[in-house]
């Protein structure tokens, strides 16, 4: 077995110890000293090619947020790591190795576009992502509805039952269909898992 078989190895079975250690129970993200377990799909469009992923996101509330999203039949594509300030990522396929503080353009090499890490990052958080640039709608509830731009960006939320919930994410020839579908306390988890290293064999990009 070659070294890449291995390493995808080892992630799923860090990932399947995360979810042993996970309730099932749906539960709404409001303890901030405890971490969650996030399950999501989504759907992308860019430029006429369309891809489907499943995303398994791991919340440390306004702490971090680390990110497996892996394509058809499991296949890993990449690995991302926030905090409030500060991205990292490996891209599997070409074997790279991103870091860098948070800016438009941080997730450009991941998605082919530039997406502001802000919105992922509040939009994981069930957070209203309203910034200088982005101007949103929310309900009676405070949740937010709409988000837009000056620049073409859209952002829209449906709310379904269990801490269901839909975002869609258009932007310049860019759409993501983000279904989040459970969400469950790790009650269980190490604070590497919010950790990202680059493995001696990739290439080191800094982000600027």
């Amino acid at each position: 077995m070659n070294k890449e078989k291995l390493r995808h190895l080892f992630l799923f079975m860090i990932l399947g110890l995360i979810w042993s250690g996970c309730s099932k129970k749906s539960v709404e993200i409001s303890d901030t000293s405890s971490a969650y377990l996030i399950e999501t799909k989504a759907q992308i469009k860019n430029d006429g090619d369309t891809n489907s992923v499943t995303i398994e996101i791991a919340l440390l509330p306004q702490q971090a947020i680390r990110m497996e999203i892996s394509a058809t039949l499991g296949v890993s594509v990449a690995t991302v790591v926030m905090t409030p300030t500060q991205i990292s990522y490996l891209l599997h396929s070409n074997k790279q190795f991103y870091t860098g503080p948070f800016h438009e353009k941080t997730l450009y090499p991941v998605f082919k576009k530039n997406i502001d890490p802000t919105i992922l990052w509040r939009v994981v958080h069930d957070q209203v992502p309203q910034s200088a640039q982005l101007k949103c709608e929310v309900d009676a509830d405070k949740r937010p509805l709409v988000c837009r731009d000056s620049e073409g960006t859209l952002v829209k939320w449906q709310y379904l039952a269990d801490h269901r919930r839909r975002i869609d994410i258009t932007s310049n020839r860019f759409e993501m269909r983000w279904l989040f579908t459970h969400q469950s306390v790790m009650s269980n988890y190490q604070n590497e898992t919010f950790v990202l290293k680059k493995p001696s064999d990739y290439k080191e990009i800094i982000i600027r």
